[in-house]
């Protein structure tokens, strides 16, 4: 366990770090009243002024989980690294609960995915209970064949590990595309499962037949044969087993709660128990749906609504195997199905982003960022309450992946459709994967892909790999038109001590402990800067985890020991790493040796400025 606690003194000296600048890194935000990304319907853009704004923490792995914890501390799942972590959320310290050494991970879709929270979770009832989802594989190297699986940690208390791992569903469909893979429990103390099509039927899996459609047989469920599980939300017991009130579809009772889902990547609900979704389009229609038991959302005869308009399912996996994809150009040897021939009943959804007629110009953009979607990473409701975020209450979030965005869907009263348009609000040029909301509801956390293609906001191209913020959680509070702070007391991530713990009484250990908090404050003080500053100077060549990258890895790399090293390397460069001696002053090189030399399992301790300066 990898564990940074920031305490009192170290935390007030941070709020005067960040009073001063010098760590609230700048976002470039977006202002504009239209949007620089194009899409075929106008929205307007929110008032960004009303929030204040800052990067909260950089240099994680994929960051795919974000959730407020019953500790007031920001849960989140690093899908690239297989970590649990645990971030302060006003200092951005971090502490990793768990360390995956059984998972599969690829460039986009498998790893760490989704997390749920025990809603009892350190409230001295014993249900410290955490649940996550991860890839696995059960192939070889030549022949990958990933699946995935839904596991139940225990929290332990006094160690602040996730132990005693225990398989709750396994074997489940995975892929190297669309594996969805969020985990919520709802109002019934069930849990929700969304799962993908693992891109079937398209790309470079379109000769791979789609299971969205199909539904398991008894002997399946009894068999636990989970094929048919792709392109579904499971609705599961605590204990992973099958619910009795579950929905009988085709006459057999299984996890399956909905089916006909492409990639539902996220799912909250809403105070009454109403259940929204995510789900990721194909070149259109992304969508956001209300849950009905036993409902069939279409996919892959429909995407969005079933109206013919720009889409028509060529089932690829019929057709000739020697035929090469060709994306929307359907040869005459791909089975057709216009969406309109496709007998089942289906579930429309409230909203799409965006459908378009027939003769849209899918060819005269940037390629598929320009294409008519937006790619929702997550979903949450919020409700603003007495105190909160007056512009969005009664809404739902969508952080989008293209567009760097957070989309405020507004809701109807009864909260069952969309209330007009979604304004969008936050622009900046990254990828939005997740959302968490501060107990005190006027803070919104999102977290940020660390690699991808997004929207371009400063250019012409349209689109680009360069993100501005990778890997990152940013934080923006909302100030109000008065332009009042949200939150000013700062949240620790070290244990409180215990009742019988009695203060020191005598003037020397009074002195000792003064003398220890104020190295420990000015150690966690240059910790944290080095963390933001590793994340926006290095982490692009030596990975965000530290593994490596175009740059050597820094875990269990020995040449750390030398107090010298890293700080004559930053200063006067080696090789094909450039020098930063003029970019950075002694106190930022000191702060991004002590985070090396301090994360990712190294212990080499400090490096102070005067040991820094000695290098120039």
């Amino acid at each position: 366990m990898t564990t940074r606690h920031i305490g009192r003194a170290s935390a007030a000296s941070l709020v005067r770090t960040l009073a001063g600048g010098a760590l609230a890194t700048a976002l470039m935000l977006t202002t504009s009243l239209t949007l620089a990304q194009d899409n075929p319907v106008d929205i307007e853009a929110g008032q960004d002024s009303l929030f204040s704004a800052r990067v909260l923490t950089s240099g994680l792995a994929n960051p795919w989980e974000i959730t407020w914890g019953p500790d007031d501390l920001i849960w989140a799942t690093e899908r690239s690294s297989g970590e649990v972590t645990r971030i302060d959320p006003f200092t951005g310290a971090q502490q990793t609960l768990l360390t995956l050494d059984d998972f599969s991970v690829d460039v986009q879709h498998q790893g760490l995915l989704g997390m749920a929270l025990h809603p009892e979770l350190l409230t001295g009832t014993g249900n410290d209970y955490v649940y996550l989802v991860h890839t696995y594989e059960t192939g070889t190297a030549d022949a990958p064949s990933p699946r995935a699986k839904l596991v139940r940690y225990t929290y332990d208390v006094d160690n602040q590990e996730l132990t005693n791992p225990v398989e709750l569903l396994t074997g489940v469909p995975a892929g190297n595309d669309h594996n969805a893979g969020r985990v919520k429990i709802g109002p019934d103390m069930k849990l929700y499962y969304t799962i993908g099509e693992q891109g079937a039927n398209f790309g470079g899996n379109y000769q791979l037949p789609n299971h969205a459609q199909l539904l398991p047989t008894a002997e399946q469920v009894a068999d636990e044969d989970w094929t048919a599980y792709s392109g579904k939300v499971l609705r599961l017991n605590l204990d992973g087993s099958i619910p009795e009130d579950n929905p009988e579809i085709d006459g057999v009772r299984s996890h399956i709660f909905t089916y006909g889902h492409r990639n539902p990547q996220g799912i909250d609900f809403g105070p009454d128990g109403t259940i929204y979704v995510s789900e990721h389009g194909p070149d259109t229609d992304d969508e956001l749906n209300v849950l009905q038991p036993g409902g069939n959302y279409g996919w892959p005869n429909v995407a969005g609504f079933v109206d013919d308009k720009a889409y028509v399912y060529g089932n690829w996996s019929e057709a000739p195997q020697d035929l090469r994809y060709t994306g929307r150009n359907i040869p005459d040897t791909v089975p057709l199905y216009p969406e309109t021939e496709f007998e089942a009943e289906v579930v429309d959804p409230i909203a799409t982003y965006w459908t378009v007629d027939n003769d849209f110009d899918f060819a005269g953009g940037c390629g598929w960022i320009c294409n008519p979607t937006v790619a929702p990473g997550s979903v949450e409701y919020y409700a603003a309450g007495d105190n909160g975020i007056a512009e969005w209450d009664n809404s739902v979030l969508l952080p989008t992946l293209k567009h760097g965005q957070l989309y405020v869907q507004h809701l109807t009263e009864d909260g069952q459709q969309a209330d007009g348009l979604p304004t969008a609000w936050f622009s900046t040029q990254n990828r939005y994967r997740d959302t968490a909301i501060s107990a005190d509801n006027k803070t919104v956390f999102i977290a940020t892909d660390g690699f991808g293609t997004a929207a371009e906001k400063f250019g012409t191209t349209g689109f680009t790999n360069v993100l501005h913020n990778p890997g990152a959680i940013l934080m923006f509070t909302y100030m109000g038109e008065d332009g009042t702070a949200a939150n000013e007391d700062s949240i620790s991530l070290a244990p409180a001590a215990s009742a019988d713990e009695a203060p020191a009484s005598d003037d020397a250990a009074a002195a000792e402990a003064e003398t220890e908090q104020t190295s420990s404050a000015e150690f966690d003080l240059f910790f944290n800067q080095g963390r933001t500053l590793y994340g926006t100077t290095c982490a692009a060549c030596h990975g965000p985890a530290g593994k490596g990258a175009q740059g050597p890895a820094f875990v269990g790399n020995e040449a750390l020991g030398d107090t010298a090293y890293l700080a004559t390397t930053l200063i006067h460069g080696f090789g094909y790493m450039p020098p930063f001696g003029s970019q950075l002053d002694d106190e930022q090189i000191a702060s991004i040796t002590t985070y090396i030399r301090n994360s990712w399992g190294n212990e080499f301790g400090p490096v102070t400025t005067a040991e820094v300066a000695e290098q120039r």
